[in-house]
């Protein structure tokens, strides 16, 4: 009897390690095939590395980040460097805290292996993409995480000398990522739940003292986010519920609603088994049992605190918003799946669970793992090499201005659409200014002028934004008179179409120029740029 349940044992310890083996593989591949950094990234590298510490602190509220995590990028690159292979081997090195993360959880609530967190981690190339970025996200993902493990293992045992550790690990977790406040709520009052049913007020206490400690911690940052209220109607999209929760179930992963699907069947099938044995065996009551609790009501929480603050905060959301909420979902599943699979066939079924991972991982949307971030370097080398002192470059979108910033060696001078004085962090305070400006593109449309008339070249790094000829280029009032109200985008695409116009107009040439890059080489399409070339005057 005991040699079949070794031989089990055996079994799922090798399918966890292969998994984790074949993760941390595939997190290799993608920082050696993601290339160069895109904007998100660029802005961080280049909020760490400003002259001082106190102009990163005057300064982190043009991005997503409370100031500690660009201090961690910033100690990084002094010791090792700010190059492109130097950020990605960090962005590897989150990746791996992640799953380490996981494999610690399992340690704290019992002696296991996290197949269920493992399983679905490999399949989600959320993951492999956006929590490897040098933007909190992976970071945080891995803190939240560990405060899920930490929080949860108080329900077995007091160790009070595993309080300053737990406080700690929360102070840190807020701290790298805000979204992360929100989660801590959800993770605290779960177990604050579970700790008054069980009679232990003290402990409860604790918990509440140590959640209520760390969101104390972000009370400093508070004044800065109130001045970013100031410009952040220009990234409102009200997103909808409908919406909400379809860029939930992209961020679980790709391709289509496969991996989705395996999230819903996996959380039914467990709700399905717990049902069964709570009626089984109705009257018992046991720790294994409130760890079940704890994990459910860590799932619906954060669901419904997430879902309750991207509608408060109102911002067009993308897939990396979701990382944190899926990873500490993951790690639920997985602490549902290893409590209730005590039997054989149970545990037949995770074990089944966990090689089907093993076998699609590789499968489940390939070319976003190996896809290039940008391919805006691209259009900054072009340029350096072929643009005179004499000539112009001209950058749109202007966001495209933050990785042009640090890749752009050539002697030319270049400016964005609209120009803008700034172009290290997201400056949108600076693109609503020129929103209400009545005559925002008249100093680039001057430097074009000069530029073309002394017969040099203006090299467009987006290319040209034609309209139809019948049409005449879009000419927008000053925000918000116009129907995009405050879209910063509707308005830099009515800039880049009337400046193209007046290049086409007045050019003698217009060339499109080939980048130096592979066909076959996937480009994200959030960043995927052209460069296009006009010279001569008439």
């Amino acid at each position: 009897m005991i040699r079949p349940q070794l031989r089990l044992k055996r079994v799922e310890w090798l399918l966890a390690i292969l998994l984790s083996a074949l993760t941390i593989l595939t997190l290799a591949v993608r920082a050696t095939q993601a290339g160069a950094l895109w904007r998100d990234d660029c802005a961080v590298v280049q909020l760490a590395g400003m002259p001082s510490v106190s102009d990163v602190l005057g300064n982190f509220q043009h991005e997503a980040f409370p100031p500690l995590f660009p201090l961690i990028v910033r100690i990084y690159t002094v010791v090792f460097g700010s190059s492109d292979t130097a950020l990605r081997i960090f962005g590897f090195c989150v990746g791996c805290l992640v799953i380490g993360a996981f494999w610690v959880n399992s340690r704290l609530f019992r002696p296991d292996v996290p197949l269920v967190a493992l399983a679905l981690t490999s399949l989600n190339t959320t993951f492999f993409v956006w929590g490897t970025t040098i933007r909190g996200y992976g970071l945080g993902s891995a803190m939240i995480v560990l405060i899920f493990g930490c929080l949860g293992s108080m329900l077995l045992a007091e160790k009070r000398q595993r309080f300053i550790t737990v406080a700690l690990i929360c102070l840190f977790g807020v701290q790298i990522l805000l979204y992360n406040g929100v989660l801590l709520i959800a993770v605290a009052a779960s177990a604050i739940a579970i700790l008054l049913v069980q009679s232990r007020s003290k402990q409860a206490f604790v918990v509440f003292t140590i959640c209520v400690v760390a969101m104390l911690s972000l009370l400093p940052y508070v004044p800065a986010y109130l001045r970013a209220r100031d410009w952040n109607i220009l990234v409102r999209g009200w997103p909808t519920s409908y919406s909400l929760w379809k860029h939930f179930e992209v961020a679980l992963g790709n391709p289509g609603y496969s991996i989705p699907a395996l999230w819903y069947a996996i959380a039914v099938g467990l709700i399905g088994v717990f049902i069964l044995q709570f009626y089984k065996n109705r009257g018992r009551q046991s720790e294994q049992r409130q760890l079940i609790w704890f994990a459910m009501l860590v799932c619906a929480l954060s669901l419904a605190g997430c879902y309750l603050f991207l509608r408060i905060l109102s911002y067009t959301t993308s897939v990396w918003y979701y990382l944190a909420l899926t990873c500490v979902v993951a790690a639920a599943l997985d602490l549902i799946a290893s409590t209730l699979c005590t039997s054989d066939w149970l545990r037949f079924i995770r074990l089944g669970l966990a090689a089907v991972a093993l076998i699609g991982a590789p499968f489940a949307d390939w070319s976003a793992v190996t896809e290039r971030q940008t391919n805006v370097d691209l259009a900054a080398q072009t340029v350096s090499k072929r643009a005179g002192p004499g000539d112009l470059a001209v950058v749109v979108p202007w966001q495209f201005g933050i990785p042009f910033n640090r890749y752009y060696r050539g002697s030319a001078p270049w400016m964005t659409i609209p120009n803008i004085a700034d172009h290290q962090v997201h400056r949108y305070d600076l693109i609503k200014a020129k929103m209400l400006s009545a005559n925002p593109i008249d100093d680039i449309t001057e430097a074009v002028r000069t530029t073309l008339a002394a017969g040099n070249r203006v090299w467009f790094v987006g290319g040209l934004n034609l309209p139809r000829p019948e049409e005449g280029p879009m000419v927008l009032p000053p925000a918000p008179a116009s129907r995009f109200k405050w879209d910063n985008r509707a308005y830099t695409a009515s800039w880049w179409q009337q400046l193209s116009v007046f290049a086409v107009v007045h050019a003698k040439k217009i060339d499109s120029i080939p980048l130096p890059q592979r066909e076959s080489v996937r480009i994200n399409d959030l960043e995927q740029t052209s460069l296009s070339m006009v010279e001569g005057w008439h």
